[in-house]
């Protein structure tokens, strides 16, 4: 009682012909950018460490000069720097992002805990 179009038949050979090189076309595209996600996120987190420890580094080197002590806020923000730097790339690490607080680092690890139990 049904015959097929052969127009119908003609578009669905035509619609998986372009599927089939559509998902190859994205095979290739996935496979050449797959390592740079993990390459920004480490330029990102180096970045982050040398400007901190920099920027502290200056800031002392400005609080010397202007009140004439000479090694005692250099060394002081330079820890400081170094701290903030750390704690920097722990959150570029981590997918922290950039919240005040940790809350999402508080969710992500419930909804893990729940996902895993249940």
């Amino acid at each position: 009682m049904t015959e097929k179009d052969p127009r119908l038949e003609k578009i669905k050979a035509d619609l998986e012909a372009k599927k089939k090189v559509e998902a190859k076309t994205e095979s290739i595209h996935s496979k050449k950018f797959e390592g740079t996600e993990s390459m920004s996120t480490g330029l990102r987190a180096g970045a982050e460490l040398i400007t901190s420890i920099l920027a502290g580094g200056l800031i002392g080197y400005l609080l010397d000069q202007w009140l004439s002590t000479t090694p005692l806020f250099l060394i002081a923000m330079l820890v400081l720097g170094v701290i903030t730097g750390f704690v920097n790339v722990w959150r570029t690490t981590q997918n922290i992002g950039y919240q005040v607080g940790y809350k999402d680092l508080k969710d992500k690890t419930d909804n893990n805990t729940i996902k895993k139990d249940g």
